[in-house]
């Protein structure tokens, strides 16, 4: 059994058809001892931390084309929306527990149920 077999994935750091293995993300297949693998692969991922996520790329981006009042809209209007829905969730809760009341109280007994108040 080779050393390259034992990375548990078929084709993983074999050389097939006079191309150059392929490590994983297309880079190149790191050869040499476990140490010198292990090394490479820390310097890999050392460097993958360092660089900016696609999070700050995508808000550096934004920051570029909006200005702050349109972002401070915008969060305002999710929270409006998010307000939004919880009105509708209320109203079809107490229209739900009108129901209940109405057919003689049978779900407002019961001792699992609890009421809480939404401010």
């Amino acid at each position: 059994m080779t050393d390259d077999g034992d990375l548990g994935r078929s084709g993983a750091g074999r050389r097939g058809g006079g191309r150059p293995a392929r490590g994983s993300a297309g880079l190149p297949a790191i050869a040499g001892t476990a140490e010198d693998r292990m090394a490479e692969l820390e310097s890999r991922l050392s460097r993958l931390e360092r660089a900016p996520g696609l999070r700050d790329r995508g808000r550096t981006m934004v920051d570029r084309v909006m200005p702050p009042e349109a972002g401070q809209h915008f969060r305002n209007a999710g929270r409006e929306h998010l307000l939004g829905v919880r009105s509708i969730v209320d109203h079809w809760i107490r229209r739900i527990d009108a129901a209940d009341s109405r057919a003689g109280g049978a779900g407002s007994s019961s001792p699992d149920r609890e009421s809480i108040e939404i401010e």
